[in-house]
């Protein structure tokens, strides 16, 4: 099912423009017509196949990114002038909750490659040659890119912690050592950007910085610790950085530690969107379950369940928590595209989306057990993971209390603040 209002099959090469300069002619070719939403769909039933083995064993859907590759998704945030598709953020999220419906693990891993190059092409941050890089990378070798962030002794780097990952300066370049979290795709990662801590002399504000680290580099080491209740095939592992040695080129950008991203509001959209788009893929799998089950489930009678009112009302309680959800998320997509001047201010509504489309969610999900009954906790059912899995971005920013001591930053303070990091 696609997302209402997020436009035709065209919308899928119809990009922002990222303000970086004209593409090398040699990456540029003509990119057809697709619809991206129905292409992700075709994928969404050999997902769906494998989803409950990968979620017993914790184990990374290889197979799943190899479809994807194939049927060219890698490129589909990518610039057109690079050769990608260069789509929109509405096809974007379109697209994730087709995937999501499927397997909620393979597409919250895939939207940490996507969302990249969608913001990075809306407010540029990154050196264009490094930018350049990862972009062909992505579309002519299949390399994925994710932020590597968040460590076990700082929590979200969105609240202004100073990681113990640091890059020391060595010669013209860097020595980088420490241990990140959370390294979403990490058995497949190619470009992994490490968010650092860097020296500064005493009495000077504390910096950080984002350094480029490729994963052939000597000194890189993936842990596989991931082993956690939702989204249990993502391949969060830990990543250890052992005093590699990184050229000066390597430093991305850096910025005093509290100041704001300097992608803006980019980052934050397609991030917390994007999770809103997966969330509402898992709850809408969970909703198809549970009106199937309640269509066929006689017990003991000749009425099936879904004749009881109770049944009834969860069922159309359900429906109304995912079409909202969906209205919410239209609504911020629609609002950060549009000319500036909307009010409330455009990441108002991501934060609106983001913290009332996970809560919708979940009691979707809850609502859907209840029609399913005990048999809901059952492994061998798909609505056990769904239930897990929903719950899932709770844990990504926007955390709920940040998202709205934004929004009442915006009604009551003055003047308007803009977002920090969103890694």
């Amino acid at each position: 099912m696609g997302l209402a209002g997020f436009g035709t099959a065209a919308d899928g090469v119809l990009g922002m423009h990222c303000g970086l300069p004209p593409s090398p002619t040699r990456y540029t070719h003509p990119v057809p017509t697709t619809d991206w939403p129905a292409r992700a769909r075709d994928l969404a039933a050999a997902f769906a196949a494998r989803a409950e083995r990968h979620d017993r064993e914790g184990s990374f859907p290889f197979e799943n990114f190899a479809d994807l590759r194939e049927a060219g998704f890698y490129g589909l945030t990518v610039p057109r002038r690079f050769g990608g598709a260069e789509a929109s953020l509405g096809t974007y999220l379109a697209v994730l909750e087709q995937i999501a419906r499927a397997d909620g693990s393979t597409a919250l891993a895939f939207m940490m490659h996507l969302k990249t190059f969608g913001q990075e092409r809306e407010s540029p941050s990154y050196p264009p040659a490094w930018f350049e890089r990862m972009c062909v990378g992505a579309v002519q070798h299949g390399q994925l890119v994710n932020t590597v962030a968040t460590e076990e002794g700082l929590g979200s780097p969105a609240g202004g912690g100073l990681p113990e990952t640091i890059a020391r300066p060595a010669g013209a370049g860097w020595r980088l050592s420490g241990r990140k979290t959370f390294t979403t795709l990490a058995p497949l990662l190619h470009h992994f950007v490490v968010l650092a801590r860097v020296p500064t002399p005493d009495g000077q504000p504390s910096e950080v910085g984002n350094f480029m680290v490729l994963r052939t580099d000597p000194g890189l080491r993936i842990d596989e610790t991931w082993d956690s209740l939702s989204m249990r095939s993502t391949g969060s592992h830990d990543v250890v950085f052992e005093d590699i040695s990184l050229p000066p080129d390597r430093l991305l950008n850096r910025r005093a530690l509290g100041q704001a991203d300097a992608r803006g509001g980019a980052g934050m959209a397609w991030f917390a969107l994007g999770l809103c788009a997966t969330t509402i893929g898992v709850a809408s799998a969970a909703r198809d379950y549970a009106v199937a089950f309640a269509r066929e489930r006689t017990p003991n009678s000749n009425r099936t369940i879904k004749e009881y009112p109770g049944v009834r009302t969860r069922i159309a309680r359900i429906d109304l928590l995912i079409h909202r959800s969906r209205a919410l998320m239209d609504d911020a997509c629609r609002a950060w595209e549009a000319p500036p001047g909307s009010a409330p201010q455009p990441i108002d509504r991501v934060a609106m989306a983001k913290v009332d489309t996970l809560n919708n969610c979940i009691e979707a999900v809850d609502l859907a057990m209840r029609v399913v009954g005990g048999v809901s906790l059952q492994k061998a059912r798909p609505i056990e993971r769904y239930y897990r899995d929903v719950r899932a971005a709770l844990h990504n920013p926007l955390l709920e209390d940040r998202a709205l001591e934004q929004l009442a930053r915006s009604a009551l303070d003055e003047p308007y603040e803009p977002p920090k990091a969103a890694e």
